[in-house]
This record gives structure tokens, C-alpha cells and sequence, in this order.
């Protein structure tokens, strides 16, 4: 009897172990779940206009907004066919997220046809 209560023990003690080491990562993986998060609110996120130029490469696009040249990345395969089909010239409206820490603006949503008025 006691050797049967020893062996349950040490089962029981084993499970523990392996319970006990799953929340450990699932903790870790809650705590970078928060840390994505407050980096993504610290990005901020505006609506602007501007005159298409061109693209400046495979992910950045050049776009004049308030009369200053501006490079804007992209990331979305969506909008590289837009991209590639617009003329230049084009006006056209879109919603940019900066990154707080970086300053890197990112083209996050194109609009169909730029705001009226």
C-alpha cells in the first residue's frame, strides 16, 4: 500500500510539474499579446490626401502631401496593383499609421476617391 501511495505521489507530482510549466508559457505569451498591443496604440493613425508621384520601390510609395514630397511604406499586396496602375498626378486619399517610436509612416487603408470639399 504504501509503495502504490508513493507512486500515485510522484505522478501527481510529475503533473503538477507539467501544468505548472504550460502557464509559464502561456504567461510569457500574454505578456508579449500586451506588448504588441501597446505598441500598436502608440502608432497613430490619420487620414490624408495627397498627389500620387510614384513608387519608390516594391513597398514605398511617393506621394505630395501639403506640397512636400513624402515616402510612405505599404505592405498590403492589394495596393501594390493600385499603385502600379496609377498615374501620376493622381489625387487620392488614404489613412497613414505613424509609429510613435520610429516615425515610420505606413499606408494602412486606401480610400476609393479622395474626400470632397
Amino acid at each position: 500500500m504504501k509503495k502504490y501511495m508513493s507512486i500515485l505521489l510522484v505522478m501527481l507530482l510529475f503533473v503538477g510539474l507539467l501544468l505548472g510549466g504550460c502557464s509559464g508559457n502561456n504567461g510569457q505569451k500574454q505578456e508579449e499579446q500586451q506588448q504588441t498591443q501597446q505598441e500598436e496604440q502608440q502608432a497613430e493613425v490619420g487620414t490624408l490626401v495627397g498627389e500620387f508621384q510614384g513608387l519608390a520601390d516594391g513597398h514605398s510609395v511617393e506621394i505630395t502631401v501639403e506640397g512636400e514630397p513624402q515616402v510612405f511604406q505599404f505592405f498590403d499586396e492589394d495596393m501594390v496593383a493600385v499603385f502600379e496602375t496609377m498615374e501620376t498626378g493622381t489625387e487620392l486619399q488614404f489613412d497613414v499609421q505613424t509609429d510613435a517610436e520610429t516615425e515610420v509612416k505606413t499606408i494602412v487603408k486606401l480610400y476609393d476617391e479622395p474626400a470632397q470639399g
